[in-house]
């Protein structure tokens, strides 16, 4: 994918005593892009990142507390290879009141290809079920899903619903550093495959 324009959006918590916490709003947030990405499959790719804002609460979680604050993001960076795309996809969200009441969308800008400073490839980790799950064993004969479900403590993920089912679901995210952009396409939620690889720009 050539991402040449991206697209922040700056998922804000509720000031209120409700139960609207950040990761919350975040997946109700991402629930409503991932459904304008699939109405123009393979033109739009999902980084995440935190915000300065962001970035020093978890700086002073840690300090305080002695430990590795769980992995968090408040920013849902959107890239597309034209920016008409991001504007269209800018339409098509911007009417929704959680986009309204809880986000700060962005424009379309082009990436500053001079500041580039690496590339990371976005893919969905997965998590076999236990149905699945055979003799796939490490050397200390730990199951493939246990060691699974360990690693996905550190990455970041999103809670959703199936629009087709109902039924809810967990999409983690594997951050992979990469050399270069790669030619793969994303997926309907905005991620690269195994089969289908490609990284985006870091700046």
């Amino acid at each position: 994918m050539d991402a040449h324009f991206y697209l922040d959006v700056r998922v804000l918590e509720s000031s209120d005593d409700t139960d609207l916490k950040l990761g919350h709003i975040r997946n109700q947030i991402y629930t409503v892009i991932h459904g304008a990405f699939r109405k123009l499959p393979a033109h739009y790719a999902l980084a995440v990142e935190m915000s300065d804002k962001l970035k020093a609460k978890q700086e002073q979680f840690e300090k305080k507390h002695g430990r590795t604050a769980k992995p968090n993001f408040d920013i849902l960076r959107i890239f597309a290879e034209q920016q008409d795309d991001l504007e269209q996809l800018i339409e098509a969200i911007k009417g929704h009141w959680k986009i309204r009441d809880y986000t700060v969308l962005g424009t379309a800008i082009a990436v500053p290809t001079a500041k580039i400073s690496g590339w990371k490839s976005y893919r969905r980790f997965r998590i076999p079920t236990q149905k699945a799950e055979r003799t796939q064993l490490s050397h200390q004969n730990e199951p493939l899903r246990d060691r699974r479900l360990q690693a996905a403590k550190d990455k970041p993920f999103f809670q959703v619903i199936s629009q087709s089912t109902g039924q809810g679901f967990t999409i983690i995210i594997d951050i992979q550093d990469c050399e270069n952009a790669g030619h793969g396409l994303p997926d309907s939620y905005g991620l690269a495959r195994k089969e289908s690889p490609f990284a985006l720009p870091v700046f």
